[in-house]
This record gives structure tokens, C-alpha cells and sequence, in this order.
């Protein structure tokens, strides 16, 4: 996937626009409008590239992927009439279209009247194609009669070579420095052979933004890095005319510290919050925080104060922008409180800190007037648990505790399949049981009950034991009754919905130990570290990565949520010799290539992922 730029202005809209009146809808029910697309590309012989077009639902009809109201971007012929079909110039740029007349349908599944449907398609530049400019005309049209939507006169341009450029696309080293902070700002010297700056200075991106060329030489390049969210991206260099270079690693570092903003005193609790989330890798403490009635001049009401387990560890990999302590003295409504959060190192407080471990700023002050206790009962929300499972998840409307240490879920808890006779024991709490700390108070615990919640079927879950449920100002339980339905089975495959290069170390080819790629799924997958991968670049050679140990070895690590791997080489990987299986037309595996098979890994139901039918699974730079 390339970098999208999206047009904005009535000149940009016009420059793949045609001169002439636009007709009207042609389908009864459907109609659109141009809204926007992705910039013009520059590409070397054997490179892909995307485009990405824009259209605005303007029918009444929802154009659907996968039914008979599926929306197509048709191939048209230069007289920009001819639609659903292809000139001979541009039919061998094919690359993964839906048809050989049909670049793509839209990459919503739905797309409604009045929204915007996104139409994405790669092109990839034959070997041996002559330098030149190619245009690759579209219109939409219905995709089970090919009628045309709405006559637009959509092209893109593609252009080999500029006649002006430099030799070709440059090779990158090294970045000094590696990494920045999430503002940016920093000037980054990148170094390689093959820059080329003129008649214009290379383009430098970094993941999807441009950074600002400041110096150019053909050994190295300064660019200034744009703000970013923390986290690596990929650093390219693109020569004028020519295609992207190799890519290297740069690392964006938060290095902000968080910052005490506000606090509101309801009774005995004191609520405060932070300009991030924040956690504690230790135990919080009464001598962090200093809290005086400033109208009455009263000693320290942090004193005491207990903070229980409503400030995440850092060790969880969890924040919270606002967690609640609770006083040992309640100041009277009406009361000008001041909270300040003391310092225990020069201009910090090294006890709170960041998801990227900055320490928060301190000492900082914050007032605020005091006011009665909240009077407003808990309810339980919500009750869940999945088929085939025998955990039931509750979640309360707030924060809640169990008051007596005495309450037993097996005898103050009732569960009931309303779709069968069969009797439904609670066996106790899950892994998540309801806290007796009132400062430690949760919105949610677990019980477990006998049998396994069974499909199709409606279950009633009921606190008898209401006055022993509270909140964290005491308010006894209100609604103790909580219903859900257990759905069908999941039979659903996951899919790949986005496939990238995560870092090239050495060669514009994927074969270096460090190199790597992720792959983001549609669900949460089953966390396995040992599976296969096979991958197949676009001359038809062929790896099969294995994770741990074995033939081309990688590590396959996980991301918190088990949404997304990276896959990094352990070793370098030596090429079959041409001619042999899997070695393709030109030695080494060349980016971008595309995952072909998964072995090992599925979803948390079992079911193994739909890798051709995937939305994206061509690993090539962002």
C-alpha cells in the first residue's frame, strides 16, 4: 500500500475530471459522485503501486459487497465511453484485479447512501515496458449488469521514467538518529548511494507522512520528521522519477510527561485526572498526594487515604486517565479542596508514569469545591457469556464492591437457561471474582456456573443479595437482574486485513536476518508462536517461514490485543538457484509479496484463517 493523498480542492478534483456536463444517475436507485483519489504514481519496470479512488453513495440504494447491489470500478477504454473492458496498453498492469475489465469493488462491506466508498486496486508495471505515461480509465458500474452508475470519466496516471530524473531508486543504510519524539521535529540523516537531487530533492516518508527535506548529497539526505503517534515506521527515499528505496526502521518515542489537570471531591472520594493514562509500578501511596480544606486550614486529608487497585500496574500493560482516592476525612460540601501530587525526584513523581514510562510532573496543584455524596444507586448493566463456555461475565452500571466478605456467589447469585429445564448451578467466581476493598471497586466480575452455556438460548442472571453490592460511595445495588442470549456458533474464518513491511535491513529484498513484516487479522487469533507462513512474490518465488526453529527460521510475536504478529527473519535466508522449485524468475524475494498460507494459527474458536480471501495480504511498504 502507498501513502494516500486525498484531493480536497475543486482544481485537484478536475485533474482527472472530464471537461463536460455530468448525466445523471443511469440505475434506478444508484448514483454517485467523485469525491477524491489517491495522487499519480511514478514506477519502474517489475514495481507495484496503488491507487485508491473515492465515491460518494449519492443513490438511495446501500451498495454491498458479496450481493447483487455490489458496486464495481469498471475498466474503461480512452474514449472514456467503452466501459467493462480494458486497452491493450494497460491489460498486462493487471495485478490482483477483480477481472480483467474490473479493477476492485469497494473495501467497505457496506456503503450507504450518503457515504463514502473506497475502491483500491494495484497496478504493477510489466518488465521491459517502455518509459511513458499510462492511463488507466474507470467508471462505476453495477456489478451483476455492468451498467454504469454514473459517468464520471475517473483516470490515473502512471508514468515510467521522466527523461529528467536520476539513475534509478536510491538504497538507504542508515538513519542518525534512529528515533524522535511523537512531535517531531528532529532532522534525521539518512545515508545511502543512489540519491539523486535534482531537478528536485527525493521525497522522504516516514511510515505515511512526507517529511520536509531540509539538505540533499548523493550519499545522504537530512529530512525533519514529522509528528507521528509512538511506535516504529518505515523510512523511505524516493528519487525523482524513480521508485521507493529500500526501507529502515525509525522509532517515534512519547516523551511528554503526563500532567495532573483536574479532580473533583464527591464525599470522602477524590477523583483525579491526568492529561494521559498513567499507571504505578509499585503501591500507591498516601505521601504522593497532599489534600487540605483550604476553608478551614484542616491537616492533610491524603493522611490515611487508600487507593486500592483502581490505579493500574504497569506491569499489566494498562492506563487510566482518572482513578479515585478514597479520604480519610470527608470535607463538607462546599468545602475549597486543594490536591496537589507531590514530587519524588526533582520536577516528578516517579510513582505515576506513562505507558512509555515517563515520570508524571510534579509537584502540581489542582482546587476544586466539594459536594455531597453522589446518591445515585448502581444497577447491573449487563450479563454475557459466550457458547460453549461456563464463565458469565457482569458488569455493573459503576464501579462496585462487595461489602460483606461473606457474600458467596454460589448462594447470592442465580442463573437460569430460560430455554431448558435443566438446572443451572453457580460453582463460584471465574477469574475475576467481586472485590471487598471499597477502594478497589470494579465495574465488573465473573462467576461460573456448572454447564456450558448452550446456543440459541436466552439466560436470566439475579443478585439476591442486593444490600451487600454497592458502590463506591455506598449506595446499595438498585436493578439486580441482568438477561442475554448465548449467539450461534462462530464458524466465521479470520482474515488478514493488513499486511506490511515492518523493516528492511540490508537488500531491497526480503532474504536479511531483521527483516520483518506484520499482519493485522480481523479477530483475535489463538497466540501461537510455532505455526508457518508461506510467502510468494510476484515472479513466483517461494519461502515457507517457520516460527521458532526449522527452515528459514523467524520469530512470530504477538501484540497485546492477539490481533497482530511480526514476523522478523532469525537467519538469512539463501534463495533456491534459478530453475529449481520455488525460485521464480529472478533470485531473492522481492517486496512487495504476498502471504499465501497460514499453518498453525486460527482464531479463539478454531477456525483457520481465509488467507486468499482476505482483504489484505500483500506485504509491501505503508
Amino acid at each position: 500500500m502507498r501513502k494516500i493523498v486525498t484531493a480536497v480542492s475543486a482544481a485537484s478534483l478536475a485533474l482527472s475530471m472530464l471537461a463536460m456536463a455530468v448525466p445523471a444517475g443511469a440505475v434506478t436507485g444508484y448514483d454517485s459522485a467523485y469525491a477524491g483519489e489517491s495522487a499519480f504514481v511514478n514506477i519502474s519496470p517489475g514495481q507495484t503501486q496503488n491507487f485508491q479512488v473515492f465515491f460518494a453513495n449519492t443513490g438511495t440504494t446501500t451498495w454491498s459487497r458479496g450481493t447483487g447491489t455490489q458496486v464495481d470500478l469498471a475498466a474503461c477504454l480512452s474514449d472514456k465511453v467503452t466501459c467493462n473492458a480494458q486497452d491493450s496498453t494497460e491489460a498486462s498492469w493487471n495485478s490482483g484485479w477483480l477481472s480483467a475489465t474490473r479493477y476492485a469493488t469497494t473495501v467497505q462491506t457496506t456503503t450507504a447512501p450518503g457515504s463514502l466508498g473506497t475502491f483500491s486496486y494495484n497496478i504493477t508495471a510489466p518488465v521491459g515496458a517502455a518509459n511513458g505515461t499510462y492511463r488507466f480509465n474507470g467508471d462505476l458500474v453495477l456489478s451483476s449488469t455492468g451498467e454504469k452508475i454514473h459517468p464520471d470519466g475517473y483516470y490515473q496516471d502512471a508514468t515510467i521514467g521522466t527523461g529528467t530524473g536520476g539513475g534509478g531508486a536510491a538504497t538507504i543504510t542508515g538513519l542518525d538518529p534512529d528515533s524522535g519524539t511523537t512531535a517531531g521535529g528532529d532532522n534525521v540523516v539518512i545515508t545511502g548511494t543512489g540519491i539523486t537531487c535534482t531537478p528536485a530533492f527525493p521525497a522522504v516518508s516516514f511510515g505515511t507522512s512526507n517529511a520536509v527535506v531540509v539538505s540533499c548529497g548523493s550519499t545522504s539526505v537530512t529530512a525533519t520528521s514529522p509528528a507521528h503517534a509512538s511506535g516504529d515506521v518505515t523510512v523511505t527515499v524516493t528519487n525523482s522519477g524513480a521508485g521507493a528505496s529500500n526501507g529502515l526502521t525509525f522509532s517515534y518515542e512519547d516523551q511528554d510527561a503526563p500532567v495532573f489537570t483536574s479532580m473533583a471531591v464527591s464525599g470522602d472520594l477524590l477523583t483525579v485526572t491526568f492529561s494521559e493514562g498513567v499507571c504505578t509500578s509499585g503501591t500507591p501511596a498516601a505521601s504522593d498526594w497532599t489534600v487540605r480544606n483550604i476553608s478551614d486550614q484542616s491537616g492533610d486529608l491524603a493522611t490515611g487515604a487508600s487507593f486500592g487497585a483502581n490505579v493500574p500496574n504497569c506491569a499489566d500493560d494498562e492506563t487510566a486517565t482518572s482513578f479515585t482516592i478514597t479520604l480519610s476525612t470527608a470535607p463538607p460540601p462546599g468545602a475549597l479542596v486543594e490536591a496537589t501530587l507531590n514530587e519524588t525526584t526533582t520536577g516528578a513523581n516517579a510513582n505515576y508514569e506513562d505507558s512509555s514510562g515517563n515520570a508524571a510532573a510534579a509537584p502540581q496543584a489542582r482546587q476544586a469545591t466539594a459536594t455531597s455524596p453522589e446518591t445515585t444507586k448502581p444497577d447491573l448493566s449487563s450479563a454475557q457469556g459466550n457458547v460453549g463456555a461456563t464463565t458469565i461475565t457482569l458488569t455493573f452500571s459503576e464501579p462496585i464492591w462487595c461489602t460483606n466478605v461473606s457474600f458467596n456467589p454460589v448462594t447470592d447469585i442465580t442463573v437460569d437457561n430460560l430455554d431448558s429445564t435443566d438446572p443451572v448451578t453457580v460453582t463460584g467466581y471465574g477469574s475475576d471474582s467481586c472485590t471487598t476493598v471499597r477502594a478497589e471497586a470494579e465495574t465488573t466480575f465473573n462467576i461460573t456456573i456448572n454447564t456450558a452455556i448452550e446456543a440459541d438460548s436466552d439466560y436470566k442472571v439475579t443478585i439476591t443479595d442486593k444490600p451487600n453490592v454497592q458502590d463506591a460511595a455506598n449506595n446499595d445495588l438498585d436493578n439486580a437482574t441482568a438477561t442475554f442470549r448465548a449467539g450461534a456458533g462462530d464458524f466465521t474464518p479470520p482474515t488478514i486485513v493488513d499486511a506490511r513491511v515492518a523493516a528492511n535491513v540490508g537488500t531491497t529484498d526480503f532474504t536479511e536476518t531483521g527483516d520483518a513484516f506484520s499482519m493485522t487479522f480481523s479477530e483475535v487469533m489463538n497466540e501461537n508462536t510455532t505455526g508457518s507462513i508461506q510467502i510468494q512474490d510476484e515472479d513466483g518465488t517461494v519461502f515457507t517461514l517457520h516460527c521458532g526453529a526449522g527452515t528459514n527460521p523467524v520469530t512470530c510475536d504477538w501484540n497485546t490485543a492477539v490481533t497482530a504478529m511480526t514476523v522478523t527473519l532469525a537467519a538469512n535466508i539463501v534463495p533456491p538457484p534459478v530453475g529449481s522449485a520455488g525460485a521464480g524468475n529472478t533470485p531473492g524475494m522481492q517486496i512487495p509479496f504476498n502471504i499465501t498460507t497460514l499453518t498453525g494459527f486460527s482464531d479463539e474458536q478454531g477456525n483457520v484463517p481465509n488467507v486468499l480471501g482476505s482483504s489484505d495480504r500483500k506485504v509491501d511498504y505503508e
